[in-house]
């Protein structure tokens, strides 16, 4: 990690995924990222649009910080419209400054994007504990599931 890698706060990581109905890719649907500064309640938002087969993707969102020996901290969000109906897609708690540190807790070297799968007919409601080493680390709330992370559904 450079020098100035320390004064960087990534909000939200990279993020790329699917939104489909038990398969079937919902095209145009309208995505909605936000992250919230806990710090300052200074809040960042983007949107994407799902291609024609139900991709999505986001780049990184980060800000420039000047705060030592404070524990950074976002709340985030991903909301998804779809022909006027709205779900949840993630919800979840970001105490670090690293990119990718929302699903592990070490610096991704490569920037690869966090990647979830969102299916239309599960509740808003599903509630999963992403799992680091046998232990709970975080919880991740909403209609998405990540992929390639150990996850138990509560």
């Amino acid at each position: 990690m450079a020098f100035l890698d320390y004064f960087q706060f990534y909000l939200f990581s990279a993020v790329k995924g699917r939104v489909h109905d038990n398969g079937t890719p919902l095209v145009g649907a309208k995505l909605t990222r936000t992250a919230q500064d806990a710090f300052n309640g200074k809040t960042y938002t983007d949107y994407a649009i799902t291609d024609d087969d139900g991709q999505f993707e986001f780049l990184p969102m980060k800000i420039w910080i000047f705060r030592p020996f404070m524990e950074p901290r976002s709340f985030q969000e991903i909301r998804i419209e779809y022909r006027s109906e709205e779900k949840l897609a993630w919800k979840l708690t970001k105490g670090c400054l690293c990119h990718g540190c929302e699903i592990a807790y070490q610096e991704d070297a490569k920037m690869t994007p966090v990647e979830v799968d969102c299916n239309w007919q599960n509740s808003e409601d599903k509630k999963q504990s992403i799992i680091k080493k046998k232990i709970v680390s975080k919880y991740f709330i909403g209609i998405g599931t990540l992929l390639g992370v150990p996850m138990k559904i509560n």
